[in-house]
């Protein structure tokens, strides 16, 4: 099923929102001293966020 641009720039966009609000949530268990593996989870969410906000900057450039 193809999809519109601007869905596939929005998807991802709210995809990114769901992982930074996870990253920082992990993120502050970590600083609440629940264990050093929440610093692992706050990065891979934080670098997640990261890629989906970059692929819909690219979507929107094309």
């Amino acid at each position: 099923m193809a999809q519109s641009k601007e869905t596939l720039i929005k998807r991802f966009n709210s995809t990114a929102d769901t992982y930074e609000e996870k990253g920082k949530r992990e993120w502050a268990y970590a600083k609440n001293g629940l264990g050093g593996e929440h610093y692992a989870y706050a990065r891979d969410a934080f670098e997640r966020a990261k890629r989906n906000r970059e692929k819909a900057e690219k979507l929107r450039q094309e």
